[in-house]
């Protein structure tokens, strides 16, 4: 346990059409319940794969976006050189936020879920950021949070925590070690991402794990609409019900 003090400076969410837990009636995103980091080895993706830099949306709406960019800069000069107490503080701040907003709107009668995405763009760039992380799920055992990670280095630090779903990001570049890596925790899913459906499931080195296509990159259900977003909607990544492929190209 760790003791929390407030800080001054807050960390910036962002509001994610996919991943939302609550939408508007004109099928917009209502609720903040993601976070971002700029991504790339230059920044929060030391386990970045050359194929994830080929194909990374996150990275492309970065460059396109000015407005994305600051938000996550802001994010990343904040983190990137605090101690593992100012981390936690931050993070904790900023899920304290996301709570508040959270039963702020589902006391007008809307329905809202406790569901945060972990990176929506950007990754675990440290053991003691991960670490901070940890500490901050633990502490909001009613938060559901999900994350994908390529730095499989600091898996370990998420043992024993029921309310994270943790996917391990594979790809025709490193998928041996992703592998491996769930094999010896068996708490981590795998997300394994591919130019086709057709070859993401081709790079799986083991076809007995329980597996799923991403049913918004099939086309199978909306992005967004009025009854939900889509990760929300389908709900197997924030439930870590079981391995989930996907396309670079939706096919």
């Amino acid at each position: 346990m760790y003791t929390h003090t407030m800080t001054t400076k807050t960390l910036k969410r962002s509001k994610d059409r996919k991943v939302t837990n609550s939408v508007t009636a004109s099928g917009n995103a209502r609720g903040a319940n993601s976070f971002g980091l700029p991504s790339g080895r230059d920044f929060s993706c030391p386990g970045q794969t050359d194929f994830c830099g080929r194909i990374c949306y996150a990275g492309k709406l970065e460059k396109v976006y000015s407005g994305v960019r600051n938000v996550l800069m802001h994010n990343w000069d904040l983190l990137k050189d605090a101690d593992i107490d100012t981390m936690r503080d931050l993070l904790s701040d900023m899920i304290s936020e996301f709570v508040a907003e959270t039963d702020r709107i589902n006391a007008r009668g809307e329905v809202a879920t406790y569901d945060f995405r972990i990176h929506w763009d950007g990754d675990f760039f440290s053991r003691e950021y991960a670490m901070a992380w940890a500490d901050v799920i633990r502490a909001f055992g009613n938060v559901r949070f999900w994350a994908y990670t390529r730095t499989l280095d600091i898996v370990d630090v998420f043992d024993n925590l029921p309310n994270l779903a943790l996917y391990l990001s594979g790809d025709p570049d490193n998928m041996a070690q992703v592998n491996a890596t769930a094999d010896t925790y068996s708490y981590a899913r795998i997300a394994t991402v591919a130019d086709t459906f057709k070859e993401a499931r081709a790079t799986v080195l083991d076809s007995s794990r329980k597996s799923y296509d991403c049913p918004e990159l099939a086309k199978r259900i909306p992005l967004i609409s009025s009854k939900g977003s889509a990760c929300i909607s389908c709900g197997v990544c924030p439930a870590a019900r079981g391995d989930v492929m996907f396309s670079a190209s939706g096919k």
